[in-house]
């Protein structure tokens, strides 16, 4: 009882607020569903049908995370403008603005299915904004540009998200040559010249290391990803064969069905005709056929019952040719019977 409200008006205040809040979230989320729908649709590959193949799929799959991840380049790009404008280098704000036309470049490329073009592009742009921007500092490298640094993952992103995934060892490479030869050859000043004069090894290990760390985890998402489309691919295959085999013994039960009624049909015929006195009648089935071998007895059950016919049929011309004879004989003999005692009395007149 003490837990139940003491103002039900209360209640009834906060459980419509509550609720309201309900399709305010889901029209929020539509909201974003449906500006990613209409982001996908400008930058992203069209998606494949259900008959595509590994392939197709997988130009699919690189072209959407690619028009993901560009999502993300163009916000980087846009809130680097003030730190370009208000830093030291002049050169930053040119270079910002042609990695936007070539991002734009790009997803046009992507759009239209060439994802390898599409990544080399966004690929050399972002890992060329920050080398130009470390090696065109004024003065030479200082501890200013060691978070510059930290934008070489990007380009690593972007390659495993438009290009194979081995690519993504190549870029690392090259992004770690590249920091350990800034570093070291490249002219420094302030206290960076001093640091890395002492611990050069401390600066240059933690570049690599989270070049090495991003590109072996991106490589390792990806091949999942990929492993997962191939066994995914592979269930398809193997159910779209057994959904053909189970077709294809449906249509050889169904032919072989016909195949037997038509047989049988034929050997009812045959009986019919053989009922009705036509001998000459045959089951006209072939080896191939399942019934062949009850056929080929039948056959040469008519055969034999053909041949007995005519047999009796001969004998009952016999029969019908001896009974004539038999009439002739009994003629010719009443015919004998009769001329006889003639022939006797006109013998006694002569003598």
């Amino acid at each position: 009882m003490n837990n139940m409200p003491t103002f039900p008006g209360e209640v009834s205040q906060e459980e419509p607020q509550a609720a309201s809040s309900f399709p305010s979230r889901e029209m929020s989320d539509e909201g974003i569903a449906r500006l990613l729908h209409v982001w996908y649709r400008m930058t992203s590959p069209p998606e494949p049908g259900e008959s595509a193949s590994f392939e197709e799929r997988e130009v699919f799959r690189r072209g959407r995370t690619g028009s993901q991840i560009s999502i993300v380049l163009f916000i980087l790009v846009f809130i680097s403008y003030p730190a370009a404008f208000a830093g030291s280098n002049s050169l930053l704000a040119m270079i910002l603005t042609i990695d936007l036309f070539i991002l734009a470049l790009a997803l046009f490329l992507n759009r239209l299915g060439r994802c390898n073009l599409a990544g080399i592009l966004v690929v050399l742009a972002f890992t060329a904004s920050p080398t130009v921007n470390i090696i065109t500092t004024p003065g030479g490298v200082n501890t200013s540009a060691l978070p510059i640094f930290g934008l070489l993952v990007f380009p690593l992103m972007c390659a495993v998200s438009f290009l194979p995934s081995w690519w993504v060892f190549v870029i690392a490479t090259g992004n770690c040559l590249f920091a350990f030869s800034v570093l070291r050859f490249l002219p420094s000043s302030g206290e960076l010249h001093e640091v890395l004069k002492v611990a050069f090894p401390g600066i240059v290990t933690p570049i690599v290391l989270s070049q090495v760390i991003v590109s072996l985890v991106a490589f390792l998402w990806v091949h999942g990803a990929t492993q997962a489309l191939l066994r995914a691919e592979r269930a398809e295959e193997i159910a779209k064969l057994e959904h053909d085999l189970v077709l294809q013994n449906a249509e050889t039960v169904a032919e072989q069905k016909q195949q037997l009624d038509l047989s049988i049909q034929s050997i009812v015929e045959t009986h019919a005709r053989v009922a009705n006195g036509d001998f000459n009648a045959r089951v006209p089935l072939t080896q191939e056929n399942a019934l062949w071998q009850i056929s080929g007895s039948l056959n040469n059950l008519l055969s034999r019952l053909q041949r007995l016919r005519q047999e009796a049929e001969e004998i009952q011309r016999m029969q019908i040719a001896l009974k004539e004879a038999r009439e002739e004989v009994a003629l010719l003999r009443r015919l004998v019977g009769k001329e006889a005692p003639s022939n006797e009395a006109g013998w006694n007149r002569v003598e």
